[in-house]
């Protein structure tokens, strides 16, 4: 019960109104004084707490019976009235800092610090794409943005997505990606895992995934920045389309884990 009372609070309920709503919709409806025994908040708390949620919209009261009877509304309902309260209070929110906004510099690299930080900036700018959108992205990460990524690949045509995988899992519902494979030398050679999204050929999101703790990316709509980021994602779809066209014949010449192909400094003639 300390998750579900830790979360409420999030949506500005005490402690003592996270349990008197919980007992209520755990034991039904009841007295104030059976609430109180139920809940464990002392009856001289517990009129005032139930006022309170009943001015959330969270207890209705049946003044026919002798004592007052509160009953819990539904959870749907609950979660509706919760909903409705923190749209409106963002709302007023918005517009009151509409008020001292400012151009931001869109060509300078704007660096984005923590996990869940990272992934919603990529929700959003994935959701603003309406031409096309080039990803790389892990799937132990992918789940953050999946629902996003789906949608992309509804209303877009062009979508290239690159998957990584450190355990070689690469089953997700999309329409169309790239599995990379040999992604333990990647690993070994950055040190964590990545992200890499271009949208629209007008902005870019880059950066370090080391754990859900330890992550940084940098955003920005720089067009060199740009540029280079959609040029990687783009050469790493040649690359696996070629590798995947040319099946077995590929790994005769460079070996099963194409070690040959990942070692760049080996003398190379053009000719």
């Amino acid at each position: 019960m300390d998750k579900i009372i830790n979360l409420l609070k999030n949506f500005n309920f005490t402690e003592s109104e996270a349990k008197v709503y919980i007992s209520l919709l755990k034991h039904g409806a009841g007295t104030g004084y059976e609430i109180s025994k139920n809940s464990s908040v002392p009856r001289s708390k517990v009129y005032n707490i139930l006022t309170i949620l009943m001015d959330k919209g969270c207890v209705v009261i049946s003044k026919q019976t002798n004592p007052i009877n509160y009953s819990a509304v539904p959870i749907d309902e609950f979660i509706s009235n919760i909903k409705s309260n923190v749209d409106r209070t963002l709302d007023e929110v918005k517009g009151e800092l509409i008020n001292f906004n400012q151009t931001m510099d869109l060509d300078n690299m704007w660096y984005i610090r923590g996990y869940q930080n990272i992934f919603n900036k990529c929700k959003n700018i994935l959701s603003s794409a309406k031409k096309d959108v080039y990803i790389q992205v892990w799937r132990e990460d992918i789940d953050n943005i999946y629902d996003e990524l789906k949608s992309v690949e509804e209303r877009l045509d062009k979508v290239v997505t690159i998957l990584y995988s450190a355990n070689n899992d690469y089953d997700v519902n999309l329409n169309s990606y790239y599995k990379h494979g040999f992604e333990k030398d990647k690993l070994a050679e950055s040190g964590g895992r990545w992200i890499n999204i271009v949208v629209d050929s007008n902005e870019m999101l880059f950066g370090h995934i080391q754990n859900d703790k330890n992550a940084e990316v940098i955003w920005t709509k720089s067009k060199p920045m740009v540029f280079l980021s959609k040029e990687n994602i783009r050469h790493d779809a040649y690359c696996l389309k070629l590798i995947d066209a040319l099946n077995d014949n590929v790994k005769v010449k460079f070996g099963d884990d194409l070690e040959g192909i990942r070692d760049i400094f080996k003398e190379h003639n053009p000719k």
